[in-house]
């Protein structure tokens, strides 16, 4: 019974260097795309303060304040109906961005109807007229002294936990094709808000 034929080890080894040459060829140009990246003409969901996930990009476009996380133990309800029409991931709802802060969003379709949905939740005060700040979209104030948990209690809600509280609100897009957000401070405290939410209209 004779053995079977083996390569020696020099033009074992010339195979494996052709073959990965062969293989960077092919995949080159995949690795160097990278992932996917979403069209922001699509829509644009921001997790501010937060690394992403669930559809939602990690904190980007935007200047000013500080990240925050939802503190170990806090009560929260954040898609909680009468005051979320949209609901969003909770993690999202773990991370906000607080103080003054400035958003600019580039890549929509100028011309083109979107909804700003803003998302804010309040884990640090438990009483209205803690916290009032105002809200700017494309140098239009949409929210002035707004305050989280008054609108939470106002739908109902008993003040115990911190809940969830979505606003939206319809923008054209200019021919830039950026919409601008401002949050700054109104009567109490400064802004926290937790996600920004830009999506075509049909």
């Amino acid at each position: 019974m004779t053995k079977a034929s083996r390569l020696p080890r020099s033009g074992r080894t010339r195979m494996l260097a052709a073959a990965a040459v062969a293989l960077s060829v092919v995949l080159g140009p995949l690795a160097a795309a990278g992932p996917a990246q979403a069209d922001p003409a699509d829509g644009v969901s921001i997790d501010l303060g937060g690394a992403g996930g669930g559809g939602f990009t990690a904190d980007t476009y935007g200047t000013g304040g500080s990240a925050d996380t939802l503190p170990a133990g806090a009560a929260t309800f954040p898609n909680w109906g009468p005051t979320v029409a949209h609901p969003i991931p909770a993690a999202v709802w773990n991370t906000s961005r607080v103080g003054e802060s400035h958003y600019s969003v580039p890549g929509l379709t100028p011309g083109s109807e979107y909804q700003a949905r803003l998302y804010f939740m309040d884990w640090y005060f438990s009483h209205p007229g803690q916290r009032e700040f105002d809200v700017a979209i494309d140098g239009t104030q949409v929210l002035s002294d707004f305050d989280i948990i008054n609108t939470a209690v106002t739908k109902g809600a008993d003040g115990q936990e911190a809940f969830g509280v979505e606003e939206d609100f319809p923008v054209t897009v200019g021919p830039s094709g950026t919409v601008t957000l401002d949050f700054t401070r109104g009567a109490a405290d400064q802004p926290q808000v937790n996600a920004i939410v830009l999506t075509p209209q049909s």
